[in-house]
């Protein structure tokens, strides 16, 4: 690893702490501990070392893995820290001088280091290796020589560190919402964690004054604990507990202070990404001016596997090609024989739920260039000049079906709008607005003049309308008195399913929901008014020639168009005879099976741990002819059918499809995904998703006002951090901490292309 000269240049700034050599300085310095003559921090997922004036910087693992916490031996030789390496985080000591890191511990739980015995020969580290409960820990010590942990105290506890004697822990003694995925900054809610200070030896109990706020990383400084708190209302700052008294050390209102720690009359802290030294007695604060250029694996422009961020497959017309967005890319893949093409190949641009036309030679995407949504149409090989339509200035939007004429494309907003895109007049008209948020699904009819699609009405109950592109008419299909979704028209028929339970059910926030599962039925609404139901009893009679030849007939004119009876079609929808179960995804095969997605849901029935996940859905298929539901795949997300209606693709996430006869039996092959593969320049991709993230926030945040923020100016804060971003999960605690200026709750961020040992 290369690695430049670290400098530290000491401005004196008071309670001022926003750096005056901002651009000079390398960013996201994080956790900084100090000794006697050193500092120690985590910049990139690595522990890193310099001496105390700056000279001399260099890392002290350099591991893929990610490595947090570092913490200085009292003697100041020694650096403990939490090693995330093999996929489980546990206590790890190496030397100042480097080596290689020796573990500590060997419990599946992660075990996160806090400090040390004053007398060095224990690391003290958090754990719910007791409790095995996330928002729980308690506190542990292990030798480190070895051997087995000894429980610190059974109350609970989620950081501490010890006095200098060794007699009192200051610790946090609950959860606090500011960690993890969701910013949560200034949260006044139910978790608001204050800081006590325990008397191990006398069994005594003090309490730091505590208000409505968040305080936390308690440590000691001879016979004071300072702490990091909100309790300004304006910033995380630090604060000193001494005599019965709580005193303001900084004033910060631009950053929140991320983290600090001690030694002597110094206190080291991290704030906006800057390191800063605080000398207590003078309460003169320095920044730390750090210049770093060291080498990133994640950071490095590479080939990446797309299919393990699949997000949607669409097969041909025939089911010759696969067309697949991953990893905010394009690609076709074919289902057998072929070469699999990347249509994108975009790192600084997100692609989209890509779409077939009907003959399979143009394909229609949503692309983000620019930082706004428009509709690519591209030629299936790529080869052409692709058409682009902005489809507006603000919004997030979605495709969702193209239709049978390949005359329109239909698609929605955020603000809950369903459009359909005339591709001859260029141009979009809204179709619907759904009163509830939900996701819109939607039907053509083979000849593509009625759309059928589902509203969320004001009573949370789905609704089925269909929509007529020759006359304009809209005709509700339901009459509102139930939960009607997934519908999917046939030739004859729009089957879909629905439900008269779902009321308890409809807000998932009440946890009574939990114990209410939902039983859909599955419906047939006769088209025709001369029609018949699809389990009409058969007359055992002898075929005519002439009952033939009106089928062959009927079935060629179904081909060529489709007519619907509005009047009194309320009374000619039929209940099919499957049991009532939490249906979803339904769709017809070409020979009028229809297929039926089943999904378990809790409440109906008590899973034991592990259980379910993203492939733990069932597949079905209803014989009409023998009127029985028969199993067709079980362990899948979804499934697909051809717009032929002849091939059937079932999808598992993350990666898995599969491609057969669309029957009950469809005998599905894997399709081969090695060649989806994208070659990724990771800065590019960054920006991508600071600009998605942003943008989202912008477009769904439930206040217009954004809560009086200006969010022109937190883009503005905030992007100038990804110069400094090393890995995925850098990038991540940037968006927390851009979605945290919301000061709103479970906002969340993580996940991603972060590194994942064995």
């Amino acid at each position: 690893m290369k690695v430049q000269a670290l400098t530290l240049t000491g401005i004196l700034l008071g309670l001022v702490t926003t750096p005056t050599a901002a651009s000079e300085t390398t960013r996201l310095l994080r956790q900084p501990d100090i000794s006697a003559n050193h500092i120690t921090f985590m910049y990139g997922g690595d522990i890193w070392i310099a001496d105390r004036n700056g000279s001399n910087p260099r890392p002290l693992t350099t591991s893929p893995a990610p490595e947090s916490n570092p913490k200085f031996s009292p003697d100041g030789k020694w650096i403990a820290f939490t090693g995330n390496y093999d996929s489980n985080a546990d206590v790890y000591m190496v030397p100042i001088t480097g080596g290689q890191p020796a573990r500590l511990t060997y419990h599946p739980s992660a075990d996160v280091v806090n400090g040390w015995s004053p007398n060095g020969d224990h690391v003290l580290f958090a754990s719910n290796r007791e409790i095995l409960n996330s928002r729980s820990n308690q506190l542990f010590e292990i030798d480190v020589d070895g051997g087995y942990p000894t429980k610190v105290m059974t109350a609970v506890a989620y950081e501490g560190q010890w006095s200098d004697d060794g007699k009192r822990l200051a610790y946090r003694p609950n959860n606090m919402a500011y960690s993890g995925s969701s910013g949560w900054r200034l949260h006044r809610g139910g978790s608001t964690p204050p800081i006590w200070i325990m008397n191990v030896e006398a069994n005594e109990l003090e309490r730091v004054p505590h208000p409505n706020a968040n305080e936390h990383n308690p440590f000691w400084l001879q016979d004071s604990v300072y702490f990091l708190s909100d309790r300004d209302n304006i910033a995380m700052n630090l604060y000193r507990y001494e005599d019965s008294q709580v005193v303001q050390l900084t004033n910060n209102t631009e950053w929140d202070i991320q983290s600090a720690s001690g030694h002597g009359n110094h206190v080291i802290y991290e704030a906006g990404g800057y390191l800063y030294m605080l000398d207590v007695n003078s309460g003169a604060s320095e920044v730390l001016t750090v210049e770093l250029n060291a080498a990133s694996e994640q950071r490095r422009p590479q080939w990446k596997d797309a299919s393990r961020q699949l997000t949607s497959a669409r097969l041909s017309t025939t089911g010759q090609r696969i067309l697949i967005t991953a990893r905010g890319d394009v690609f076709t893949v074919p289902a057998k024989a072929g070469s699999t093409r990347n249509l994108t190949a975009t790192s600084g641009v997100r692609e989209f739920d890509a779409l077939w036309s009907p003959d399979g030679s143009q394909v229609a995407y949503i692309s983000d260039e620019g930082n706004q949504h428009s509709l690519v149409i591209d030629t299936q090989d790529g080869r052409g000049e692709p058409q682009i339509f902005l489809l507006d200035d603000s919004g997030y939007f979605n495709l969702l079906a193209w239709s049978p004429a390949g005359d329109r494309i239909i698609y929605h907003d955020n603000h809950l709008n369903l459009y359909s895109f005339e591709l001859t007049e260029k141009s979009a008209k809204r179709i619907a607005m759904s009163p509830r948020r939900s996701d819109f699904q939607v039907s053509f009819t083979a000849d593509g003049r009625y759309l059928a699609f589902t509203t969320s009405e004001a009573n949370y109950f789905s609704q089925i309308t269909i929509h007529d592109f020759s006359t304009g008419q809209q005709h509700r299909l339901t009459d509102g008195m139930s939960h009607a979704q997934n519908p999917v028209f046939a030739d004859e028929y729009l089957y879909f399913a629905a439900s008269v339970n779902t009321g308890p059910s409809q807000v998932g926030l009440d946890l009574s929901t939990q114990e209410r599962p939902v039983r859909l039925g599955i419906y047939a609404a006769v088209l025709s008014a001369d029609g018949k139901s699809p389990v009409f009893p058969k007359s055992g009679d002898e075929p005519t020639d002439s009952a033939t030849d009106e089928k062959s007939e009927t079935a060629e004119d179904t081909e060529k168009s489709v007519t619907i009876d509005f009047e009194s079609i309320q009374n000619r929808i039929v209940g099919l005879p499957i049991a009532e179960k939490n249906y979803g995804k339904l769709g017809v095969g070409k020979d009028g099976g229809l297929f039926i997605l089943e999904s378990p849901q809790a409440g109906a029935s008590n899973e034991p741990p592990g259980a379910g996940g993203p492939g733990d859905a069932t597949l079905h298929r209803f014989n009409f002819e023998e009127q029985k539901l028969e199993l067709v795949e079980s362990g899948i997300s979804t499934f697909e059918l051809s717009p032929d209606r002849s091939k059937l693709l079932l999808i598992t996430r993350p990666n898995q499809l599969k491609l057969g006869d669309a029957s009950a039996k469809p005998d599905a092959k894997p399709v081969a995904l090695a060649d989806v593969r994208s070659f990724i320049d990771p800065v590019a991709e960054w920006q991508q998703i600071f600009d998605d993230t942003w943008r989202m926030q912008k477009e769904y945040f439930y206040d217009p006002n954004m809560h009086g923020i200006d969010w022109d100016a937190m883009y503005d804060k905030y992007q100038p951090m990804l110069a400094h971003v090393q890995r995925r999960e850098d990038l991540n605690e940037v968006l927390v901490q851009l979605i945290a200026e919301l000061q709103v709750g479970h906002n969340r961020v993580g996940g991603g292309d972060v590194y994942r040992g064995e």
